[in-house]
């Protein structure tokens, strides 16, 4: 299914160069009317939108990402340096559909065939599919956060017995990953202090032995491995 995926959206990626290309071609093309030299013109500007959005997808990716989080109503919130972009990708991907779409009235002006009009539409709505297509998946692809509910999050919350610290603890699965995140909490502050896995996504359901000292905690936690393993992990208290 994901190949079949892959292979339209290569396809669909392919017609629109061509179609880019074509209407570049004929944008130059001197005797051509006025109507059908401004609809080719406002493909090829299309194009550059979407030029732009690959391109900056691609230059904020290069850096690393950055993530930040935020303890709200019993739930740690993940937020991205990628997502930072994901407002402009969509005016960009929005744009460059919408001149496609604005082209098709300008063909029909310029043609006095039924059947060129209708091969002309065809050919832009084909278009403006394949940037809505590549738009989705950069979008998708840009960020997706491991706190979302994709991977179904559960959050537990323990504090220690004097009160003075406090963390949460993220169980999560992905297909047969188990993850844990363990985040220390102070009012809407959160700050990630250490993770685990566990085979098969297997979760403790906030079953887990405790250990408080003064600079960590240490957490021991079922591994998945068989019944009764154990792992442990300890993490540092972070300055928040």
């Amino acid at each position: 299914m994901e190949i079949a995926v892959i292979a339209l959206l290569s396809l669909l990626a392919l017609y629109y160069l061509y179609g880019t290309y074509v209407s570049a071609r004929a944008m130059l093309n001197k005797h051509l009317i006025k109507s059908l030299r401004l609809a080719c013109l406002m493909r090829v500007i299309s194009f550059l939108f979407v030029l732009t959005g690959v391109g900056m997808f691609g230059v904020v990716h290069l850096s690393d990402e950055v993530l930040t989080y935020s303890y709200k109503n019993g739930v740690i919130y993940e937020d991205s340096s990628y997502g930072k972009i994901d407002s402009t990708l969509f005016v960009l991907f929005l744009t460059a559909v919408l001149l496609i779409l604005a082209s098709i009235p300008l063909d029909s002006v310029g043609h006095d065939r039924r059947k060129h009009r209708m091969k002309n539409a065809s050919v832009s709505l084909i278009m403006s599919a394949a940037v809505i297509s590549l738009g989705i998946t950069v979008i998708l692809t840009n960020y997706q956060s491991k706190l979302s509910d994709k991977y179904d999050p559960k959050f537990y919350r323990y504090d220690s017995p004097d009160k003075s610290r406090s963390i949460v603890i993220c169980e999560r699965s992905y297909g047969s990953q188990g993850y844990g995140d363990v985040f220390q909490v102070k009012d809407q502050k959160a700050e990630k202090i250490g993770e685990f896995t566990t085979l098969g996504g297997f979760r403790s359901g906030g079953k887990y032995r405790l250990g408080w000292e003064k600079t960590q905690i240490t957490v021991i936690y079922s591994s998945g491995d068989s019944i009764g393993s154990t792992k442990k992990l300890s993490a540092k208290f972070a300055d928040i």
